[in-house]
């Protein structure tokens, strides 16, 4: 196979820019704002402590910094007792300012808000409390974190904001704006973009299926035995294997060639062209496939449970599940589709057990089975943005059981919810899918929902 170009948009790191900034007066005396002895009060003196708190500075971040952050070159800026930073000193700020996601302080620097980028300064308190008001007074992103726990927080819900702000979806489309199977996706992308950043490819069925016919037989075959050689059971022919396969490999192309790193396709625009009939193949395999690999994909075109699966992908750092809910009782919601994810547990952590089972009555169409209720982690959060954008739907729940289905979508997972009726009237604003990752992450997205301007309401 080919050498692998695309990236996940988990990939990217906050570019944090620490600035050192020291005050040194012009002389020695004391004042309402100052005491010491008179030898620790010159300008040498205070130049020196500076040099040495900012030595100390750039080592405790390089021991406490989280991993989600790109460490650029400290700056050490100084001022005076006029409380005026030179042009000169702020050009030490000028050569990767473009990399700058955070500015992180070590104290005061008056006039970095010219730069209108988020600004950090850890403390227990008075000045980065002082500085954080300031900036948030004027619009602008100021933090106040108490220890390094809490900074490594704030730039863990950067790196998902930046995450959401570079990816950009291959949708697969019919010409359709809407899919006649989810009319309630966010159908505003441009509003979509300008907002967070996500951007949208949209490529014909037609184009689609003539980049299947230039797939490797090869690259297909040698996949789908992979595949096929680490189900726990196989109950479809190989060839649909590879069949599938094939799409999987088309839709990646077509990824690379236009620098996408998500994806969804309409199902059911798709089924009506027949093309898929004649071609014995169904994107479910592909959907699984790709977010196993850090690449949020959804089903039927739906640009809502995209979005809210993007988010709970880069929030878990794992795979996830998406489906329609059903509500089996008042305290037992049912989803059901064939996309769960072999990285549900973490990508860096093994393959759930699954098998291989066929989508049609025909004996075609690979579709993975997974048991999602035998598993350590039994708690799931589910989620789904509204039509324009500016909700989600949060749902907090534990898988209770999980049954397949011989034809058409599967597995089915049962889970206990607090009121299934709730969820299901809360949904006539949203609509349809539910993404769904293990664990709990209600209040991280609350968290991030600061940071990215949406509201979150929990059923």
């Amino acid at each position: 196979m080919k050498e692998e170009k695309m990236r996940s948009a988990l990939d990217v790191k906050v570019g944090v820019k620490p600035v050192f900034a020291q005050l040194v007066h012009s002389d020695a005396w004391e004042g309402p704002c100052r005491v010491g002895d008179s030898e620790e009060l010159t300008p040498e003196a205070e130049r020196t402590k500076g040099k040495k708190a900012f030595q100390e500075f750039q080592e405790n971040l390089s021991k406490n910094l989280s991993a989600e952050a790109r460490l650029l070159e400290p700056v050490y800026m100084e001022y005076g007792e006029d409380f005026v930073v030179s042009e000169r000193e702020f050009e030490k700020l000028e050569p990767d300012l473009q990399n700058v996601d955070l500015f992180l302080l070590s104290y005061r620097l008056p006039g970095i808000e010219r730069y209108k980028k988020p600004v950090a300064m850890m403390g227990r308190g008075i000045t980065n409390v002082d500085i954080a008001a300031y900036f948030r007074s004027r619009g602008l992103e100021g933090y106040a974190p108490i220890d390094y726990n809490e900074l490594n927080e704030i730039i863990s819900l950067m790196q998902i904001r930046k995450a959401i702000g570079q990816t950009r979806i291959l949708a697969v489309t019919g010409g359709e704006l809407i899919t006649w199977g989810v009319v309630s996706s966010i159908w505003n992308l441009e509003d979509l973009k300008a907002r967070f950043g996500t951007d949208c490819q949209r490529v014909s069925i037609t184009r689609f299926f003539d980049e299947m016919e230039k797939v490797n037989q090869k690259d297909a075959t040698e996949l789908a035995e992979k595949l096929i050689n680490g189900a726990q059971k196989l109950n479809i022919d190989k060839e649909y294997v590879v069949n599938d396969v094939k799409s999987y490999l088309a839709t990646k192309s077509l990824m690379e060639k236009y620098d996408c790193n998500a994806h969804t396709i309409p199902c059911f625009e798709l089924c009506s062209s027949r093309v898929p009939e004649k071609l014995k193949v169904v994107p479910c395999l592909t959907h699984t496939l790709l977010k196993d690999e850090g690449y949020p994909s959804a089903c039927e075109g739906d640009m809502s449970v995209l979005l809210a699966m993007t988010v709970l992908m880069y929030i878990s750092k794992k795979s996830s599940f998406m489906g329609n809910p059903w509500m089996k009782d008042e305290n037992i919601l049912q989803v059901t589709h064939s996309v769960p994810g072999l990285k549900m547990n973490g990508f860096d952590k093994p393959d759930l057990p699954y098998e291989l089972w066929h989508f049609t009555a025909a004996g075609w169409g690979t579709k993975v089975q997974i048991d999602l209720a035998d598993n350590e982690e039994k708690e799931v959060t589910l989620a789904r943005f509204n039509p324009s954008a500016t909700k989600v739907l949060v749902v907090k729940g534990k898988t209770v059981g999980c049954c397949f289905h011989e034809r058409g979508c599967s597995p089915t997972v049962d889970i206990e919810v607090s009121d299934a009726r709730e969820i299901i009237h809360q949904q006539a604003d949203f609509g349809h899918h539910l993404a769904m990752v293990y664990g709990d992450y209600v209040s991280k997205i609350e968290k991030l929902s600061t940071l990215m301007d949406f509201e979150v309401i929990k059923a």
